[in-house]
């Protein structure tokens, strides 16, 4: 494209006055519209290059650097700026505000990365925890079926490799407060039992949120220890654990606990490996012993599992954990917080700043 272009007197250099119409920064060489569009194609298709061959398609012509090059240039922007603003779904006074956390594993390069001569020892991949979170309104979740729910409208928290807890929750409360943390007439936590977790709600949501236990986690935890009472029969540790079950999720905790204790009190073998498990078991369950209240939850509809959350943490990875995809922490986090946005439709909003 052919732009006129004059010398201005009074600045003493020269101008293009259709760049500055289009917004363009200095040596900028796409327009905002365009890297919002290639930068959406990116987040959307496998990789760079499929997002440029994609953008082939649609008439563009760029590069699978170029492309990389905007996303990581504008995850940076986003990430130095986050958005105050309320959002668009933010929760009202008679809306329940659900909040969900958890972490998703992503390979980056490691410091012996590259290195021709290899030899026992060297890290060549590092494996990062990429600390997540799904927001929503309760009223946004619509049942598909008697065994399936479905999000119409979520907002997705992510950030990069190497986040402290500390900054993560952090950032989850001011993205929970943009939809409605303060205005909602209940705000709910679920999440599995990592201790992280819980220290995040402790100092973050305790004081304003309700929070439970992922009841599928609460399971595995039992079933952990039906294996090492009945090591000889996997029918009785079923039917063990179902009774265990299905009173912790219909009634109350009481049958779980007084179990335990009885364990406790006259284990079924002497041996250390036993009594250990059992005490594990007690200790585990006692640290959430407020945060089990299904039955509860289940009369106001509100989720006793993170099934929301672990469905976003594999959409994140269907784009981040792809065969042969090893990042370095400037792309990754460049691309991740321009995904972050792109999902939460507030991509533009960057683009107009």
């Amino acid at each position: 494209m052919r732009a006129h272009k004059g010398y201005n007197p009074e600045r003493k250099k020269w101008i293009v006055p259709i760049r500055k119409a289009w917004g363009l920064a200095p040596n900028q060489r796409l327009t905002p519209g365009l890297q919002r569009r290639l930068c959406s194609t990116a987040v959307e298709t496998g990789s760079f290059e499929k997002a440029s061959l994609l953008a082939a398609e649609w008439g563009c012509i760029v590069s699978d650097d170029a492309i990389r090059s905007c996303a990581v240039a504008l995850g940076k922007q986003a990430l130095d700026a986050p958005l105050a603003t309320a959002c668009a779904n933010q929760a009202g006074r008679n809306d329940v505000l659900v909040v969900m956390m958890d972490g998703w594993m992503a390979r980056h390069r490691g410091q012996d990365w590259g290195k021709k001569k290899r030899c026992e020892g060297q890290e060549r991949i590092h494996w990062h925890k990429i600390k997540s979170a799904v927001i929503y309104r309760l009223k946004d979740q619509a049942q598909v079926n008697p065994k399936r729910r479905a999000l119409l409208a979520k907002h997705v928290v992510a950030l990069p490799a190497e986040t402290d807890p500390v900054d993560f929750g952090q950032r989850v409360k001011h993205e929970a407060r943009r939809m409605g943390l303060g205005t909602a007439r209940l705000v709910y936590v679920v999440m599995d039992g990592g201790i992280w977790l819980w220290n995040i709600f402790d100092d973050r949501f305790k004081q304003c949120a309700v929070g439970t236990l992922d009841f599928y986690h609460a399971s595995q935890h039992l079933h952990t220890l039906a294996a090492e009472l009945f090591p000889e029969s996997k029918n009785e540790a079923r039917t063990w654990c179902k009774k265990i079950l299905h009173a912790l999720k219909h009634h109350s905790p009481r049958k779980l606990f007084q179990t335990l204790a009885d364990l406790l009190a006259n284990p079924p073998r002497p041996d250390a490996k036993t009594i250990t498990a059992i005490q594990n078991a007690e200790d585990y369950f006692d640290a959430h012993r407020t945060h089990m209240d299904y039955s509860g939850a289940a009369k106001f509809g509100l989720p006793i599992g993170s099934g929301s959350m672990e469905s976003q943490c594999s959409q994140f990875q269907n784009r981040f954990k792809r065969r042969g995809q090893f990042w370095t922490k400037k792309g990754f986090a460049g691309l991740l917080e321009v995904a972050v946005r792109h999902q939460n439709g507030e991509l533009r909003s960057l683009l107009a700043a």
